[in-house]
């Protein structure tokens, strides 16, 4: 399914691509377009791949409490506000990583659309010397995107340091109101309860995994949707040319290659 996802975005791209009209060319960059092929696609081919983490994930959490409410009582309700306290953390994780993944694809597309134009012009900047001064752009864009990169991947890293550490914090946080409520921990009670916490790791674990996916789909959809958005060229029909604002009269015109030759 992700495939199939990847290959109808590229397909579309590459439609749109050429009937784009005269003003959107301008400002629809050729890296642009490469990182919606390569870069926005691939992420949504990675997104079926989580996605049914979004309903297994919260399944598992609710179970794995169920037991541990059998099991400890209502100490087990410890872990669940630890659990809901983290929920708004999520929130305002996803949003922060929205941003810097926008801010990152826009950094690639200036990079990848100064690369391709050194590349098509390399005659011209050989010829005239300009090696130092484009070398010095792309340095320039490329050390910008690593900043923003940068950025993307300390806030990717604390979401999942959050992620990580919050299994322990429930376990915790059970345990102690489980003793603290006078009851007796013993080895039979604390070893069932670790194996459901166990149980309850992993879906912690892929929840920030399905939320950061989500929002680098839902950043790629937004820049795939604004492209195929863009306005097209109107092409010119057969018949009379007058309403395109096209007029010639008493014209003989020919190829190249139709022209007739002149022996002097």
């Amino acid at each position: 399914t992700g495939l199939r996802v990847r290959t109808s975005v590229v397909i579309a791209v590459y439609k749109k691509a050429l009937v784009l009209s005269s003003t959107e060319r301008q400002t629809r960059t050729l890296g642009q377009i490469t990182n919606l092929m390569s870069i926005d696609a691939q992420r949504l081919q990675d997104i079926p791949n989580y996605l049914h983490a979004l309903w297994y994930s919260p399944l598992q959490i609710v179970l794995a409490i169920y037991f541990l409410w059998q099991q400890l009582g209502a100490s087990s309700m410890g872990g669940v506000l630890v659990i809901m306290i983290t929920i708004p953390f999520t929130k305002y994780i996803a949003q922060f990583m929205g941003k810097m993944q926008k801010g990152l694809m826009e950094s690639k597309d200036k990079r990848v659309d100064l690369n391709s134009e050194v590349l098509a012009n390399m005659k011209v900047i050989k010829f005239q010397a300009w090696e130092e001064a484009f070398l010095k752009r792309i340095t320039a864009l490329r050390e910008a995107e690593l900043d923003k990169l940068l950025e993307y991947l300390i806030g990717f890293t604390l979401s999942r340091m959050v992620w990580n550490f919050t299994p322990l914090l429930v376990a915790i946080a059970t345990f102690a109101a489980y003793v603290w409520s006078g009851h007796d921990l013993d080895v039979a009670t604390a070893l069932t309860s670790l194996a459901l916490f166990a149980i309850l790791r992993f879906p912690l674990f892929m929840l920030p995994q399905v939320i950061n996916s989500a929002v680098e789909g839902m950043v790629a959809i937004g820049r795939i949707q604004s492209f195929l958005m863009a306005d097209e060229h109107s092409p010119v029909g057969p018949g009379s040319l007058e309403q395109n604002g096209i007029r010639m009269d008493y014209v003989s015109a020919a190829y190249d290659s139709k022209k007739p030759k002149v022996n002097g």
